[in-house]
């Protein structure tokens, strides 16, 4: 997939996530917020099916800066299995994830300029 923009943020998210990990999902906006298991909003939802295929959905509601974290969280997710919740794992996960989106930002940024 290509994008237009050299600094996508959400197409930068997904390649930290692929360097760093061999999974696969299928990722999409949503028209709606989800609720999370304690009632409260939430704008990102990962679905493990029976089958194997692994769905990230991120609210289409939320602004664009705060849908990157949230994509990022998601990916988390994928990258730690559905039994992590969040836990250490997940944490180490999401953290991993996001220096290497700050990486090769700063990179591509870099050979912009």
């Amino acid at each position: 997939m290509n994008t237009p923009f050299y600094n996508d943020m959400f197409s930068l998210v997904y390649k930290a996530f692929g360097n760093l990990y061999r999974k696969e999902c299928i990722c999409e906006w949503s028209p709606t917020s989800f609720k999370a298991e304690d009632g409260s909003d939430a704008y990102g939802m990962t679905t493990f099916d029976d089958d194997g295929k692994i769905l990230v959905s991120i609210s289409a509601d939320i602004p664009v800066t705060g849908a990157v974290e949230v994509f990022a969280h998601e990916l988390a997710h994928v990258a730690v299995g559905i039994d992590a919740g969040h836990g250490k794992e997940w944490e180490e996960a999401f953290e991993a994830i996001y220096r290497e989106y700050e990486r090769i930002a700063l990179e591509a940024i870099n050979e912009k300029n």
